[in-house]
């Protein structure tokens, strides 16, 4: 993280009247997530490279048909032009993750690696009935969201609560701060790696690690689908291994 990043975090401390050593174990509690968002004029997406696809067709490997699934396709990421070395789980280096999926809880969507130099070939719609979408091809921006998951884990953050009448109310608008200084303007479409924000029983409970989610709003959906698993079988890329979940 760069020391003016740092420093403006430290800033945020002072405003709420955190102690300064609170903040540093806040530091230490920060993970990161890349946002793919789409592109809004922001001074972020100046030179930076889009990353995903959102819609559109799929270009899938020679010989292979569509998913055996009722699904569209969601997206395209292409794993090449994410940041580097920045998440907290095991991303493919190259190559591009594609995702199927209608937002139901009866048939599970789809989410393939298709490594890199696979040749490839855009895929004619396969067209289930006259509802069945073909959404608007759309270009995502990646950016990197740092967050606190929850500041009662930080032992020093409960301690000051604890000890201050007002300690809760003061951490509340600390991460709440957080939230405005790392949060893209847009809104992102896609999530990679962080936690499942806004599901009520989060796969994070048993004891699994979040990979993806699609929000499902720019879709017309009132689901968000998430994909989450063990930390051996994210690097392991058997994502046909990770369980799905779906959360208005």
């Amino acid at each position: 993280m760069e020391a003016n990043l740092r420093t403006r975090i430290h800033e945020l401390g002072r405003k709420q009247g955190i102690p300064e050593a609170v903040v540093e174990e806040a530091l230490r509690h920060l993970r990161p997530s890349i946002s793919l968002c789409e592109a809004d004029g922001s001074s972020w997406q100046e030179g930076v490279r889009p990353a995903a696809m959102a819609g559109g067709l799929p270009r899938l490997p020679e010989g292979m048909e569509w998913p055996d699934s009722d699904h569209p396709h969601l997206a395209t990421i292409d794993c090449a032009a994410l940041p580097r070395d920045v998440l907290d789980i095991d991303l493919p280096q190259d190559g591009h993750l594609v995702l199927f999926s209608d937002f139901d809880d009866f048939d599970a969507p789809v989410l393939l690696h298709i490594p890199a130099g696979t040749e490839t070939t855009e895929q004619e719609p396969r067209i289930v009935d006259e509802n069945w979408p073909i959404y608007e091809p759309v270009l995502l921006h990646p950016l990197v969201v740092w967050h606190i998951d929850n500041w009662d884990d930080i032992p020093g953050a409960r301690e000051f609560t604890e000890r201050n009448p007002s300690g809760a109310n003061k951490m509340d608008m600390f991460v709440d701060d957080l939230g405005h200084l790392f949060n893209a303007p847009g809104f992102a479409r896609i999530r990679l790696g962080g936690r499942t924000h806004y599901f009520q029983n989060p796969p994070e409970e048993d004891g699994l690690t979040h990979f993806i989610t699609v929000f499902g709003d720019p879709f017309e959906k009132m689901s968000n689908l998430a994909f989450a698993g063990t930390r051996e079988g994210i690097s392991a890329r058997r994502y046909e291994k990770l369980g799905y979940y779906l959360e208005a």
